[in-house]
């Protein structure tokens, strides 16, 4: 490139300054007994708090285990309800389906009952009875137990 002048790179004005080389030792850390001791109060620290934790935990699981025990008679009641009160739902259906059909009986097949229950037991019923007016899907998923509850 002509026309430019070349500028060479020059050391500062009064020289550089002196080189450093003396090994720099940093500041020493804690002695070994007082990292042990750091190690044994931390671990003593986690120790009491997991102490406290499992505790609380115990008496949690405890309670909840409590309440579960108390519901359980109220669920299975209304598990009961629920199942009668599809029962009642086929019935009725039955009743609407057949109300054409001359010396149909609800409950029987001809004219023997279908549910005698002579011990006054709660019904043992099939689960193609109980979902018969249901989709096949669905009476599958709740016998697998594909749903959620």
């Amino acid at each position: 490139m002509p026309g430019m002048k070349f500028r060479q790179d020059m050391p500062p004005p009064g020289g550089y300054g002196p080189v450093e080389w003396a090994q720099k030792i940093p500041r020493r850390g804690l002695s070994g007994y007082a990292i042990f001791g750091v190690a044994i109060g931390i671990s003593s620290t986690a120790w009491i708090l997991y102490h406290f934790e499992r505790n609380y935990k115990r008496r949690y699981e405890l309670d909840m285990n409590d309440a579960r025990i108390a519901l359980e008679p109220l669920l299975e009641a209304e598990r009961h309800r629920a199942f009668l009160k599809q029962l009642r739902k086929n019935r009725d259906e039955e009743n609407m389906l057949m109300k054409d059909v001359p010396g149909w009986e609800t409950g029987t097949l001809y004219g023997e009952p279908c549910y005698h229950n002579q011990a006054k037991r709660f019904p043992d019923v099939k689960p193609e009875e109980y979902f018969i007016h249901s989709r096949w899907a669905d009476m599958y998923d709740r016998i697998w137990e594909r749903r959620k509850h």
